[in-house]
């Protein structure tokens, strides 16, 4: 299964609309697994949201290299509602946008690989077993216990006027600092760079796709990086 931090909290919190040189583009947040346990944000809202919006292109955190993949492929590494949109929506073009590390760029990702080989895994063991780091880590986790109640009962209006954004920032901010200088700040080196890898590939969808709606599906997590660096306009 993909890495803890963006399967667990890797839930978007706004859903917004921009028109950059022609194309309308949206940005959908999801909530991965807590769509199952959250009656007011299902997968059946997101799946009506979507259609409401009409796109021309949904483009989804699945790496490009792997959309040709089969469903099973699929579950193995990525949220069910990035792999379902495309049987949810067959009329419709989906491309994806991840990227999951330098290691397998071009490559499958293989059998085991998020329990046995991925970096970020052996990354984040290795700090969980280091006593000192995991403790100073471990004083940020309130931001995220703050988090899981609107993620779980709030639906998307809620979920947008919520603090969510504020104190998911608020979370890797934190973490940052207690891991800065360590070896252990490889951390939040990944995550950083896979923020980045991210926008620079959602760039590359809207700056091919002139006049056209394009629908991102993307996390939480991800969306307090992201919202500052794409024009945008809120969309309730």
């Amino acid at each position: 299964m993909i890495h803890k931090f963006f399967i667990f909290f890797g839930a978007c919190t706004v859903l917004y609309s921009c028109k950059t040189n022609n194309p309308t583009v949206y940005l959908l947040p999801t909530l991965h697994t807590l769509h199952q346990i959250n009656g007011q944000y299902s997968y059946r809202h997101l799946r009506e949201k979507a259609a409401e919006l009409k796109p021309d292109l949904i483009a989804v955190e699945i790496r490009p290299e792997d959309m040709m993949q089969d469903s099973l492929y699929l579950k193995k590494n990525y949220p069910y509602e990035m792999w379902m949109m495309k049987q949810w929506f067959p009329q419709i073009k989906t491309e994806g946008f991840d990227w999951l590390g330098s290691d397998i760029e071009g490559k499958p990702i293989p059998e085991n690989y998020w329990k046995e080989t991925a970096p970020i895994k052996i990354y984040e063991k290795a700090l969980a077993e280091d006593t000192v780091y995991f403790n100073k880590k471990s004083k940020c986790s309130h931001f995220n216990t703050e988090r899981l109640p609107i993620l779980k009962t709030k639906s998307l209006p809620e979920i947008l006027n919520s603090n969510d954004g504020e104190l998911t920032g608020k979370f890797y901010n934190c973490l940052a600092e207690s891991l800065r200088g360590s070896v252990h700040q490889r951390v939040t080196d990944f995550y950083d760079q896979r923020n980045d890898e991210l926008l620079k590939n959602i760039k590359k969808i809207i700056a091919k796709n002139r006049n056209k709606k394009i629908l991102f599906l993307t996390g939480d997590d991800h969306y307090i990086f992201l919202k500052d660096k794409i024009p945008h306009r809120t969309l309730q």
